[in-house]
């Protein structure tokens, strides 16, 4: 029995790279694709409606099945606050500063820094909050209240 469960285990991670998407559009509008690559590294990308989030970086697979991904880029920091708003509106904006940022904080668990972390379940991601670190069962559809995961779709 012992060596059956070490036999998947071991499986699991073998098998684990390759591209995941949400099982549906958070809110109606935000899809999440995820694709691992061999060599541990990730592209994520978030879009929906007016956002498009394309970021790069690593991975790394901890024995109890969580995969935390660690992105590339540091943290946007917001706009400085001596602009004011008109001053913000009238001036051109350098979309080029914006390319793979992100809004999300660095965090630790059991020494492994990631920005990201999901749970692998049966060829699924299952979602943290990233708030509170639960797990997310369900979340808001566009029609219903759904269990919310990110299904692979290819290797």
């Amino acid at each position: 029995m012992l060596i059956l469960l070490l036999f998947v285990s071991c499986n699991t991670n073998r098998n684990f790279c390759g591209t995941y998407r949400s099982n549906f559009a958070q809110l109606g509008f935000f899809v999440t694709q995820i694709k691992f690559n061999a060599d541990s590294t990730v592209k994520f990308n978030k879009a929906g409606d007016l956002m498009n989030e394309d970021l790069k970086g690593k991975f790394k697979i901890s024995r109890n099945n969580i995969v935390y991904i660690e992105f590339d880029k540091l943290k946007y920091n917001d706009a400085p606050d001596t602009l004011s708003l008109t001053e913000l509106m009238e001036k051109p904006i350098d979309t080029n500063q914006f390319q793979n940022m992100h809004l999300y904080d660095l965090k630790f668990e059991n020494g492994i820094p990631y920005h990201l972390k999901y749970k692998i379940k049966h060829n699924k991601l299952l979602v943290y909050n990233i708030q509170t670190g639960k797990i997310v069962r369900r979340s808001k559809g566009s029609k219903n209240t759904a269990k919310f995961y990110l299904k692979k779709i290819a290797n």
